[in-house]
């Protein structure tokens, strides 16, 4: 039901997708959809935590060796990387649906991504290469820099001004985290996130 409610919202957008339309495409009861969903928007925050539960999970199989600096670069790459949930994003940004689009982002990362974002200054803090003395406080910090350059890939601003928030995001990030200067290099997919 998660997949076809997705596959329904980026390809009708969120407002013209309807329950009946969700319940039509998997041929499940109408009551079914209501056994496990209470609306179309919780049915919406599900497939937003199924995603980012499963970035995280895979990102820390992956890093697991990596020290904290390279887990950090390759988590802000996975973020950045082209898939349907970003396309999702960008269609409810063009239906002016920022605010549900913003509570959605803000669900994921309190309750998925900041745990593993804590976890990699800690990792920074004990290797020696950053110096946060209030790591939870920091993600803050982190996701509003970083949410500057999301939104001008997602808006599809030009690419040398991409590159200049680019910039002026490794560098504030690097004073946020307290690690010289240098040491933070943000890579993009090429393509942008949609």
């Amino acid at each position: 039901m998660i997949d076809a409610a997705l596959e329904l919202f980026t390809s009708n957008g969120y407002q013209k997708t309807m329950i009946i339309d969700i319940v039509k495409k998997t041929g499940a009861a109408k009551g079914t959809f209501y056994h496990y969903f209470s609306s179309k928007e919780a049915i919406l925050e599900a497939i937003c935590t199924r995603w980012a539960t499963e970035t995280a999970t895979s990102f820390e199989l992956e890093s697991r060796q990596f020290t904290a600096l390279s887990k950090l670069q390759l988590f802000i790459t996975r973020l950045f990387h082209p898939n349907q949930l970003n396309l999702f994003f960008k269609r409810l940004c063009d239906e002016e649906q920022l605010n549900l689009y913003y509570k959605l982002w803000r669900i994921i990362v309190e309750n998925v991504f900041n745990p593993l974002i804590t976890d990699i200054i800690q990792q920074g803090n004990q290797e020696d290469t950053m110096h946060v003395a209030s790591p939870k406080e920091t993600t803050a910090f982190f996701w509003s820099t970083l949410s500057c350059v999301w939104e001008a890939v997602l808006f599809q601003e030009p690419s040398e001004i991409i590159a200049i928030k680019i910039k002026i995001a490794e560098s504030l990030l690097e004073r946020a985290l307290d690690t010289k200067e240098g040491m933070l290099k943000l890579s993009l997919p090429s393509q942008g996130i949609a």
